[in-house]
């Protein structure tokens, strides 16, 4: 989410602010080519923050690794693919939710708020269980909840599913939403993206 959406809507619309984009856009570069690159600093930077933390977790915290449980090889490939499709859907809403700021100054201010109230109603600072109901529903309708529960199933063990709403991980629901978002992010991306300024032309 911070790596992904926040990172990219803040760094597109000062790109965009202080003329950058405008700049690239005046080059042979490929449009596409911009965007892949974008996408792949956001997964290679995810990459080295989730090696970091896990590192971090197993060898000072002593938090069991989803390798070392029962059904470690199941829980591997959902990890894997909750990671890239969680990293994806963050990327290119963050791509699309970078034209609403209306100056690079003001961006912060638009999309931090934003992140953080997702934090706040999808389990991230509190069980996503002692929410209340109302809170709950809203987050579903949103990926981070959903990232989020996804990584509940690979890292608790087996049994915390009983403290999930719905009673099960829903793995299904999961992959569905984010390809949903995925795909709504690259519809409103492709369709307000500006390579300048409001008031450039």
């Amino acid at each position: 989410m911070l790596t992904g959406f926040q990172s990219l809507a803040i760094s597109i619309a000062v790109e965009r602010d202080d003329g950058t984009l405008k700049r690239l856009r005046a080059t042979p570069l490929p449009a596409v080519a911009y965007f892949l690159g974008k996408v792949g600093l956001v997964l290679v930077t995810a990459v080295g923050q989730t090696v970091l933390l896990l590192a971090l977790a197993a060898l000072a915290f002593d938090v069991p690794m989803p390798w070392d449980m029962p059904d470690g090889a199941g829980r591997i490939a959902t990890f894997a693919w909750v990671f890239v499709l969680g990293c994806a859907t963050g990327a290119v809403c963050g791509v699309g939710f970078s034209s609403l700021p209306r100056s690079g100054r003001s961006v912060s201010a638009v999309v931090t708020p934003v992140v953080l109230v997702l934090q706040f109603i999808s389990g991230v600072f509190f069980a996503f269980f002692a929410l209340p109901s109302w809170m709950q529903t809203v987050a579903s309708l949103f990926p981070l909840k959903w990232m989020a529960q996804g990584m509940r199933s690979v890292f608790l063990p087996e049994q915390a599913v009983v403290l999930e709403p719905s009673g099960s991980w829903q793995h299904g629901a999961t992959a569905a939403v984010l390809v949903a978002w995925l795909v709504v992010g690259l519809v409103v991306g492709v369709r307000t993206f500006r390579w300048r300024r409001r008031d450039d032309g």
